[in-house]
């Protein structure tokens, strides 16, 4: 699993429940996933389900 081989966490939120936190990340539709480095800095997004060239990419970024 990645997670065992990266130090990363999933995180799922609800959209219709945090609409502040949406807006700031500018999140324009679901599902998107943000790839952030371990200072919350954004490496990497996903607009629609992740493919995994878009994963391997944020990953690498985040070594």
């Amino acid at each position: 699993m990645v997670a065992d081989l990266f130090d990363v966490e999933h995180i799922e939120i609800d959209a219709e429940a945090n609409l502040d936190l949406v807006r700031k990340l500018d999140i324009r539709s679901t599902p998107t996933t943000l790839f952030l480095d371990s200072r919350g800095v954004e490496v990497g997004r996903a607009v629609g389900a992740p493919k995994r060239e878009q994963v391997a990419t944020a990953l690498a970024a985040l070594r």
